[in-house]
């Protein structure tokens, strides 16, 4: 008789160690290119590709050419991860991200951030263009994102509980970092930035 539950946990076991190695192989491939250790990761969403252009650029690979990289299929997400510096800090950017929608796992979706952290990131910012249901929002307003209702069928920390991932029962009570809103907020502030707050419905799309 088999012990369906001791072959489930192996089954899983196995993917978790399959992922954890192409991590690896990856992080390893990186470091070679990579000027610095960037502590602040940054992921660019539709229309937010220009930034790169205020990026003091030091080095620059093809999502095509990084060992396990899935690759974007998205018009607009040019497909780069750029090595550079914003001031005095260290950054590693996603010039396009990848999509629920466009057929990627959401291991494969989130495998680029369990790489940055592996290369050593501290930090995340996330950006996207999205539509809106708040009536005093309008096309082109910056918005914060202080909380997010997952409305899509799969969850990114589904699977064993492996310390290498970290904890998959993330406390809920505070996804995003109070204190870099709070920084981006009054940054906005001094410049006369209307920025507003508000929280995002993550739909497969």
């Amino acid at each position: 008789m088999v012990n369906t539950f001791s072959t489930g946990v192996w089954f899983q076991t196995t993917a978790m160690n399959d992922i954890q190695n192409k991590i690896d192989e990856c992080s390893a491939f990186l470091k070679k290119i990579q000027t610095g250790s960037p502590t602040i990761g940054i992921v660019l969403g539709t229309g937010l590709g220009a930034l790169v252009d205020k990026i003091n650029v030091k080095a620059k690979v093809s999502y095509s050419e990084i060992p396990h990289f899935p690759v974007a299929t998205v018009e607009f997400h040019r497909g780069a991860l750029i090595f550079g510096t914003v001031g005095d800090k260290n950054v590693v950017i996603m010039q396009g991200r990848f999509h629920y929608y466009e057929g990627y796992s959401m291991q494969q979706i989130t495998f680029p951030v369990r790489v940055m952290k592996k290369l050593g990131v501290q930090h995340l910012l996330l950006s996207n263009a999205a539509g809106g249901i708040n009536k005093d929002y309008k096309k082109g307003d910056l918005i914060i994102i202080n909380d997010h209702i997952n409305l899509q069928p799969e969850n990114p920390l589904r699977g064993l509980n492996d310390p290498s991932f970290g904890n998959r029962f993330v406390d809920m009570c505070r996804p995003y970092d109070p204190t870099l809103n709070k920084a981006l907020n009054d940054a906005a502030a001094e410049m006369y930035v209307d920025l507003k707050n508000g929280v995002y419905a993550a739909v497969p799309g």
